[in-house]
């Protein structure tokens, strides 16, 4: 598959709302003169921001899929491997 395959099927599997704020960044990275690039760090920033959203989003759909156990559960386990007494 070529990358721009691989692109178009992320873009297909992608929600609107992510790809609007993917489209929003990709514009500041071709302001004018008049609209000065945002700066490293802010990149950097949005970045992890936009991943965070995805790795959310990819959580809830396996949770979803019953791929996942719930967080209460997690934690039982959590606290019975390692010996954590419950909150009382």
């Amino acid at each position: 598959m070529t990358i721009k395959e691989l692109l178009l099927q992320e873009i297909e599997n992608t929600p609107n709302e992510l790809l609007e704020d993917l489209l929003g960044f990709l514009k500041s990275l071709k302001a004018t003169p008049e609209q000065p690039l945002a700066t490293y760090r802010e990149l950097l920033e949005r970045i992890d921001y936009l991943e965070t959203i995805v790795g959310i989003r990819k959580g809830l759909d396996e949770f979803e899929q019953g791929e996942r156990i719930p967080a209460e559960q997690a934690l039982a386990t959590l606290q019975h491997k390692f010996g954590i007494p419950p909150r009382s």
